[in-house]
């Protein structure tokens, strides 16, 4: 006879209801109605097969990074929020207008996700989240000359990548610049699609509520499983 308590959820639910939750941000206790469990037993189950999926999608992604390392790619920062933290400081982003952690999206020019920085304070400009995050030393070969290139909007000037020319004081922008720029930004906007993608699932758009330190894992997690949306 089998040993021990059954567990609450077949395998296969249990992770549907992970990747559920996941893609939704539901509450534990709204979760636990949905798929017959109690709100200990959602925890439970996303403490143990979130790493899980993220150790199984790792092979994939760094396939995907691989394949990106040989040409152009781009770059930019959302704020996911996660509401004001106790003891936690540097979260509130004057700019968004809201507490959050400064999230750095590297993507191909079709618009597709290639990597993810390490979360930084949503205070942080994105010139500085580029380099904090470890996506600068990551990608450093694209930004040095002769390198496959790598383009951010004007917040990244300063860094090493493409980026527009901005307007200098008391004078206009040559026919020339102008048209670097219309020609940037309609690449750029690819990865502003890759971000939208991204916060496709809830969880890094309409608040985080789990403990702060295990932001890191969940971003790696949801990146990983965008990735095999898209890949897979």
């Amino acid at each position: 006879m089998p040993l021990g308590r059954p567990r609450a959820l077949p395998l296969r639910t249990a992770l549907v209801m992970v990747l559920f939750q996941l893609r939704h941000n539901l509450a534990e206790d709204v979760c636990g109605e949905l798929f017959g469990c109690s709100p200990a037993t959602v925890w439970r189950y996303a403490d143990e097969l979130e790493p899980l999926l993220d150790a199984v999608l790792s092979v994939l992604a760094e396939q995907v990074t691989g394949q990106a390392r040989r040409g152009g790619v781009l770059v930019d920062g959302f704020v996911a929020p996660v509401g004001e933290r106790d003891a936690v400081t540097g979260l509130f982003s004057g700019k968004k207008h809201l507490s959050g952690q400064n999230v750095q999206v590297v993507a191909n020019l079709q618009g597709r996700v290639v990597d993810v920085g390490d979360p930084c304070p949503g205070s942080m400009y994105d010139s500085r989240a580029f380099t904090e995050s470890g996506l600068a030393a990551r990608w450093a070969a694209h930004i040095q000359t002769g390198g496959p290139g790598m383009i951010g909007d004007k917040g990244y000037q300063g860094t090493g990548l493409i980026t527009p020319t901005k307007k200098p004081p008391g004078r206009d922008l040559t026919e020339v610049q102008q048209a670097c720029n219309t020609a940037l930004n309609r690449i750029r906007a690819a990865v502003e699609r890759t971000i939208a993608h991204l916060k496709n699932w809830k969880i890094l758009k309409t608040g985080y509520r789990r403990s702060l330190h295990r932001f890191a894992a969940v971003l790696r997690t949801v990146t990983k499983l965008e990735m095999y949306r898209v890949y897979g």
